[in-house]
This record gives structure tokens, sequence and C-alpha cells, in this order.
């Protein structure tokens, strides 16, 4: 088996979707998206990350962004561009979804995830930068 990393960072609107999508295509879907971010660190998320080691197999099937960083004269960085992506198949992550019993699964909510999602090969917390997100600290009581 051949793997691959990937950062996944979906918007919290869609983390519901996203988490049951995941959960139902592979075991190793199961308990993704459980770290918060958000633009300042503080609660409440607007956003969720997972980030590691998954099969080549699925990978392959995601949608893909490739950034490059950009810097000026003098070294400085100036913020990201994306030189290239991969649009991922949304038609075979909904036919695996039904194979594997999980009815209503429609071609446009899974392209709706990834139109939504960020998926790049990233460290987390370059993605995490390049979005301007950081991780949520919950206060403690």
């Amino acid at each position: 088996m051949s793997l691959a990393f990937r950062t996944l960072i979906v918007p919290a609107a869609a983390l519901a979707n996203s988490r049951a999508l995941a959960a139902g295509l592979s075991d190793g879907g199961v308990g993704m998206w459980t770290t918060g971010l958000s633009p300042t660190g503080a609660a409440p998320a607007t956003h969720y990350i997972s980030s590691g080691i998954i099969d080549s197999d699925f990978a392959a099937i995601l949608p893909l962004a490739v950034y490059e960083r950009a810097f000026d004269a003098q070294g400085a960085p100036l913020g990201w561009s994306q030189a290239s992506s991969l649009p991922g198949s949304a038609a075979t992550v909904r036919d695996m979804a039904l194979s594997r019993g999980q009815p209503g699964v429609t071609h446009g909510a899974v392209q709706a995830l990834f139109d939504a999602a960020d998926v790049t090969e990233q460290e987390p917390q370059e993605a995490m930068s390049r979005l301007g997100l950081q991780l949520v600290v919950e206060d403690e009581i």
C-alpha cells in the first residue's frame, strides 16, 4: 500500500458532512477534524484540521492544491500563490459512499465539500498560516 501526506482543512459549516463521509468511506476516516481553528485562536472554531498520512488511492480522489510562496527582491515573504491544482473525483467519492451504505450522498454534496475544503501537501502550521488561522485555545474552567 502506498501512502501520501495531506493536510485537510474544512469550514465548521462542513464539519458534520465531512466527518460522516470520511468515516463511512474508511475506518481511517473515523475521528478526523477534531482540532478547531479560528482567525484569532479564540472559540468558536471557524474551521477544523486533520493532517497526516493517508492511503494514496484515497488521496488520488481528493482535490489537491499546490501553493508556492512569493518573495520580494530582499527575500521577504509576500504571500502564497496557487501553483497548480487537481479537482479530485466527486463522482468516485459519491459512488464509494453509496456502495458502502451511505444513502443520499450526491455528486453535488461531495463537490460542495471539495469546494469548501483546503487540501494540500503543506505541513499543518504552513497551511494554517496561509489561511490566516490559528489553533483554538479553549478557556480552562
